[in-house]
């Protein structure tokens, strides 16, 4: 009997050496490190695939509305100030409310880094009113957009 409580306190006695414990821990470690790098690269690679959109950046620097005695047309003046070529599609017209007044989608007028063109669309005349305020907004093949208030003065 005496045998074996002897055999019992030893084992009980005896415990994961310091090296093992520390290898364990650095494994552990490792492994963790390892997943959240995995994760982090999932996200990075995911975004990466919409960087052309990210570098489109438009701007229209003015806008107004010329007349005539039977129509009217929406002129704007748009900078790419992106890195890349883009192309206008679309050209809303929003009133001070911000109700939509006008939308108009155009044959894609291409715009160079740095460039500035001229976006014009005819409009229906009695839909503006001499005076107020109008926002025009100007919306890219790949939905980036832009916004610009202004007075029709015509």
């Amino acid at each position: 009997m005496k045998a074996i409580r002897r055999a019992s306190k030893r084992v009980s006695r005896k415990a994961v050496s310091p090296v093992v414990a520390t290898v364990i821990l650095v494994l552990i470690s490792v492994v963790a490190g390892v997943m959240l790098w995995l994760w982090v690269s999932g996200f990075t690679s995911a975004s990466t695939a919409q960087q052309p959109v990210l570098y489109e950046r438009i701007k229209v620097e003015s806008a107004n509305i010329t007349k005539t005695d039977t129509s009217a047309r929406l002129i704007a003046y748009v900078r790419n100030v992106g890195s890349v070529l883009v192309n206008v599609t679309t050209v809303y017209l929003f009133d001070s409310n911000n109700t939509l007044v006008m939308m108009s989608s155009l044959t894609p007028v291409s715009i160079k880094p740095g460039e500035v063109k001229r976006v014009a669309v005819d409009i229906d005349l009695t839909i503006i009113k001499r005076g107020l305020a109008y926002t025009v907004m100007v919306v890219t093949g790949n939905g980036v957009e832009t916004r610009y208030t202004f007075v029709v003065q015509y």
